[in-house]
């Protein structure tokens, strides 16, 4: 049987699982708004392109996600010159929020990516250094870990509701 860990060490480690999870939601989030960025094709290419999007969105990062969600929400991606404008239907889709002002979506994606910023930080070097044994490491990783949590939960169910919305949106358009 392995040694019982002292409580600070088990507080560490269950914040630790504990905001990894809530990354994880909240990339999965992002990842899925990120799908539904405006699309255009023309109607032969348009599954190609979705599925194209679908393949690259899988492979996303969380810092990557939130990349590909702003872009979409600034409308800052560049959208590729379909050939043949004058010949043929171009159909070209997307979701937009209304009633936002730019510096409100500037704040949530200095938001998003200091987020995605600290979750590179805890598991790439701030895990490695951390002496899991030392009382005062663990309890102020602890405090940090507890108030970085509450930011992912805020984040989480805010898009949340905004990835409800299209997808709702998305529901409706494809129904009769």
């Amino acid at each position: 049987m392995p040694p019982r860990r002292q409580a600070h060490t088990a507080d560490a480690l269950y914040a630790v699982g504990r905001n990894v999870v809530n990354f994880q939601r909240l990339e999965h989030i992002l990842k899925q708004l990120a799908w539904f960025a405006p699309i255009c094709a023309t109607p032969s290419r348009l599954q190609s392109e979705v599925e194209k999007r679908r393949a690259r969105v899988e492979l996303l990062t969380l810092g990557g996600a939130v990349r590909k969600w702003i872009e979409s929400e600034f409308h800052t991606a560049e959208q590729k010159q379909v050939a043949g404008l004058d010949q043929q239907i171009i159909i070209y889709f997307g979701f937009a929020l209304p009633g936002r002002c730019p510096e409100y979506f500037d704040q949530l994606s200095r938001e998003l990516e200091s987020l995605a910023q600290e979750r590179n930080c805890l598991i790439h070097q701030d895990l490695a250094r951390l002496n899991f044994e030392d009382e005062a490491e663990c309890d102020a990783l602890s405090i940090q870990l507890d108030a970085q949590n509450e930011r992912i939960i805020r984040m989480t169910e805010f898009l949340g509701t905004i990835l409800e919305q299209m997808k709702g949106l998305a529901r409706l358009i494809a129904s009769d």
